[in-house]
C-alpha cells in the first residue's frame, strides 16, 4: 500500500491531509513505481484521454518523459512516431518507437504534413512548432507536457483550417494514476521498467538518486514513496 498526494506527485509533509491509499498492483515494486508516479502518469493522461489503437502518434523529445510516452503509446496500440536526436534513434526504436525523426530536421518533418492525431511534446527546447502543427491530421491535437520556455507563436489559421487543436496538462489526478499503474502493471517487464532494481538495503537509492540503465533520460527530483506498513 502507498499514500499518493492528491495531485499525482509523490507527497510531502504538508500534503498529509489530502493523501489518498492505492495498493501497488502485484506485479509492479516499488523500484518501478517510482519513477511512473511522476513521468509515467504525466505522459499517460493525455494518451488515454487523446490516444487510441488507431491513432497515429508522435512523441518530441526522448527524456525522462518521452521514453515513458514512447513505452506506453506503443502499448496502446498506437503507429509511434519519435522525434529525437539522431544520437538517441536506436534507444527511441527499443522503447517501441516505429519510426524514429530527426527533431532539428524541417526538411524531414514538413514530409510528414497530415500524418498525426496527436503530437505529444514532453521537450523544452525551441523547435519549428509551424512544421509541428502541419504535420497533424486534421482534428489532431499538439498537446505539451514539456515545459517550453518561450512563448509559442501559432496563427489563427494553423488552428482554424484544419480544426487542429493546443492544449497542454500537468502530472496527473489520483484516479490517473491509480489507471496508470494499473495499466503499467499488465506490460512486459521491459516495457514498464525505467528503474533498475536497488539493493535490498536501500530501497530508496533507485528513486531518490535516478540510478539504472534509463537514469540519465530522467530529470533528477526527489521522489518520496511511502510504504504504509512500515514500522513508525
Amino acid at each position: 500500500m502507498f499514500r499518493i498526494a492528491a495531485q499525482g506527485a509523490p507527497p510531502t509533509p504538508r500534503q498529509k491531509q489530502h493523501q489518498l491509499e492505492h495498493q501497488l498492483p502485484e506485479t509492479l515494486d516499488a523500484p518501478e513505481a517510482g519513477p511512473l508516479l511522476c513521468g509515467g502518469v504525466t505522459v499517460f493522461t493525455p494518451l488515454a484521454a487523446f490516444a487510441r489503437p488507431t491513432s497515429r502518434v508522435a512523441v518530441v523529445g526522448i527524456g525522462g518523459l518521452g521514453h515513458l510516452a514512447v513505452k506506453f503509446a506503443s502499448a496502446f496500440g498506437s503507429e509511434v512516431t519519435a522525434f529525437t536526436s539522431e544520437g538517441k534513434f536506436e534507444e527511441a526504436r527499443g522503447f517501441g518507437a516505429h519510426r524514429v525523426v530527426s527533431s532539428r530536421n524541417p526538411d524531414a518533418i514538413k514530409k510528414l504534413a497530415g500524418t498525426f492525431d496527436l503530437i505529444l511534446v514532453t521537450a523544452n527546447a525551441r523547435l519549428d512548432w509551424d512544421a509541428l502543427l502541419a504535420a497533424l491530421a486534421p482534428n489532431g491535437r499538439l498537446h505539451f507536457v514539456g515545459a517550453v520556455l518561450e512563448p509559442i507563436p501559432v496563427g489563427a489559421f494553423s488552428l482554424i483550417a484544419g480544426q487542429k487543436s493546443l492544449s497542454g496538462s500537468p502530472v496527473g489526478s489520483v484516479v490517473g494514476t491509480a489507471t496508470m499503474l494499473d495499466f503499467a502493471a499488465r506490460l512486459d517487464q521491459t516495457v514498464r521498467r525505467a528503474a533498475r532494481r536497488p539493493a535490498p538495503s536501500r530501497p530508496h537509492r533507485a528513486l531518490v538518486h535516478g540510478n539504472g540503465p534509463y537514469a540519465r533520460l530522467r530529470h533528477p527530483r526527489r521522489l518520496r514513496i511511502i510504504p504504509t506498513n512500515l514500522g513508525r
